[in-house]
């Protein structure tokens, strides 16, 4: 029975966005490139749209991206145009947690490059970037050696994945700020174009010095951001929680010496969504299941549509099964918050 009730979940929460998305995405969509769906909602986004697409008799070509925003920051550490937007984020602590937690730096890479006295200084992001920044850049030198096997190992993957096939390249993500998207233009001086269902920073931009172009779209929202009373938007985080893959945050990646793969992968902790990664499947593999015959019958929602049911499960009790409480649950760490559970942080206990 609880089974059921999450697949019916899927089915009557999930589809109706999903379908939406992929309606936009398939119409909007370049036909001669690639869509990279980023890590970790794209694990399920990508498979929604191939289902979607199939439904509609259309070939696609799509392709799973591992990237997290840490692990960009990190191998962004010695290109000081990043800083920006890794030192953006509140942040209260010394040198040596915000480099632990927002870099991924180890404990022995950080003792490599920093002195006990310069990690042990105390600082408060975003106030203190100035001094950050001219930190992180004097440092340049000793970080880099420290950061190219990650950095050399993602770049080869890149280029595996087809990623700089094309000149301008498309990312797929739920959204918001553009801020993964933006920094792979920057660190590897491609041009790219994201789809998203909802685009804090729509438009286009150019970064870096060669002026990359860095172009965004919300097809259900552009304009908003977070905290301003959009609750699609204020409340994603029961979304995220949903479509998330079985493994937790890509941290890094490395030539593996095994002569069966090319690549090593490393991942942070899992939440409760992956130890119970059944329980995610079921209420997606309901919402897929219920996309297809949508998209076979030639069902469509509106924006209004969208809004309005998706408003409705995540602020009135008792809509979402208490069997689903558990899983949306999303690790927050890049924010320095630990592990939020959308239930409890909006009081939707019955």
């Amino acid at each position: 029975m609880a089974i059921e009730s999450l697949q019916q979940l899927g089915a009557v929460f999930l589809s109706p966005a999903l379908i939406y998305f992929n309606q936009n995405l398939l119409e909007n969509r370049p036909a001669e490139r690639p869509l990279y769906f980023f890590a970790r909602e794209g694990y399920w986004l990508e498979q929604a749209f191939t289902r979607y697409s199939a439904a509609k008799k259309t070939s696609v070509d799509t392709r799973y991206m591992l990237v997290s925003r840490s692990f960009l920051f990190k191998i962004g550490l010695i290109k000081p145009e990043t800083y920006t937007y890794s030192l953006n984020f509140k942040f209260s602590g010394s040198m040596y947690d915000l480099l632990r937690t927002r870099f991924m730096l180890s404990d022995m890479k950080i003792r490599q490059v920093f002195s006990e006295k310069e990690f042990g200084k105390s600082l408060t992001l975003p106030q203190d970037i100035s001094k950050v920044s001219a930190a992180l850049q004097a440092k340049i030198p000793l970080l880099t050696p420290v950061i190219a096997k990650s950095a050399d190992a993602y770049a080869q993957y890149l280029t595996q994945l087809g990623f700089f096939d094309h000149q301008q390249v498309d990312v797929v993500d739920l959204g918001y700020g553009g801020t993964i998207q933006t920094l792979l233009s920057l660190i590897f001086n491609v041009d790219t174009m994201g789809h998203y269902l909802i685009a804090s920073n729509p438009g286009k931009k150019t970064v870096g010095d060669n002026n990359n172009s860095v172009v965004m779209r919300g097809y259900l929202k552009e304009g908003v951001k977070l905290g301003e009373g959009y609750l699609p938007l204020d409340r994603s985080m029961f979304l995220e929680g949903l479509l998330t893959a079985p493994v937790g945050q890509f941290q890094d990646i490395r030539f593996s010496p095994l002569p069966h793969r090319d690549f090593d992968y490393y991942y942070g902790r899992k939440v409760f969504t992956q130890h119970n990664f059944h329980l995610v499947e079921a209420i997606c593999q309901g919402a897929l299941n219920q996309l297809q015959q949508f998209a076979e019958q030639g069902i469509e929602f509106s924006q209004e549509e969208i809004e309005s049911l998706y408003i409705s499960f995540v602020t009135k009790r008792g809509l979402l099964p208490r069997q689903s409480w558990p899983l949306f649950e999303i690790d927050d760490d890049i924010a320095n918050e630990g592990t939020v559970n959308g239930i409890d942080f909006f009081g939707l206990r019955v």
